[in-house]
C-alpha cells in the first residue's frame, strides 16, 4: 500500500512539474487565468488618487523589480521579473503573482497568489516522503525509519521558510512600484 502511494505521489509530482512549467510561461505572458489560480497568500489595500492614471492597456510595463500589465476592466496583473543573468538573486519556487483591482473609491486592492504547480509538487513531495518512510518502517519493523521521513518534511519546511520572506519583500517592492505608476510619480531605484 505504501509503495503504491509513493508511486502515485511520484507520478503526480512529475505531472505537477509539467503544470508548473506551463503555469510559469502563462504567468510571464500575462495569461489572466494563470493569475486567478493558486493559493492566496498576500492581500493589501491602499488609497491612491487615480486622477493621474494614464497607462496603456495590455502593454507590459517593467520596473526594477516587477512587470505590470493594466487591462481595460480596471485591473493590473503583475509579478516579479525573471532575471537570467542577475547574480546573487535567489529564485524561489513560489513567486507571487498578483491582481490589483483599481476601484472607483480611490482604493486599490491587491491579492497575490502562489503558483499551483509548485504548490502541488510540494504536497506530493510530502506525501511521497511520508509514504516512503512508513513503508520503510513497516518493511524493516523499526519505527526509527519514520525519522527518515522527517528529512523530507524538514527540507520542505526550510524551502517555505526561506521562500516566503524573499517573495514578500519583492511583493512589497512591486506594490511601491505600482503606486508610483498609478500616481505618475517616479520612485528612487
Amino acid at each position: 500500500m505504501e509503495y503504491e502511494l509513493f508511486s502515485i505521489a511520484w507520478a503526480l509530482g512529475v505531472v505537477s512539474w509539467i503544470i508548473a512549467f506551463i503555469e510559469m510561461i502563462a504567468m510571464h505572458t500575462f495569461s489572466k487565468f494563470s493569475f486567478q489560480i493558486g493559493i492566496p497568500i498576500y492581500k493589501h489595500t491602499f488609497d491612491i488618487d487615480t486622477i493621474n492614471l494614464n497607462v496603456e492597456h495590455n502593454i507590459t510595463i517593467r520596473r526594477s523589480e516587477g512587470k505590470f500589465q493594466f487591462t481595460q476592466d480596471n485591473k493590473v496583473y503583475f509579478l516579479s521579473q525573471f532575471f537570467f543573468f542577475k547574480f546573487f538573486r535567489f529564485t524561489t519556487p513560489f513567486p507571487f503573482k498578483a491582481i490589483g483591482e483599481i476601484r472607483t473609491d480611490h482604493k486599490t486592492e491587491i491579492v497575490a497568489r502562489i503558483p499551483i504547480g509548485t504548490t502541488l509538487f510540494l504536497l506530493f513531495w510530502l506525501i511521497g516522503w511520508t509514504a516512503g518512510a512508513i513503508g520503510a518502517s513497516i518493511n524493516s519493523g523499526s519505527i526509527g525509519d519514520i525519522a527518515f521521513g522527517l528529512i523530507g518534511w524538514v527540507f520542505a519546511g526550510i524551502m517555505v521558510l526561506i521562500s516566503y520572506p524573499i517573495e514578500k519583500r519583492r511583493m512589497d517592492r512591486m506594490v511601491e512600484e505600482l503606486e508610483s505608476i498609478i500616481s505618475g510619480k517616479k520612485i528612487i531605484e
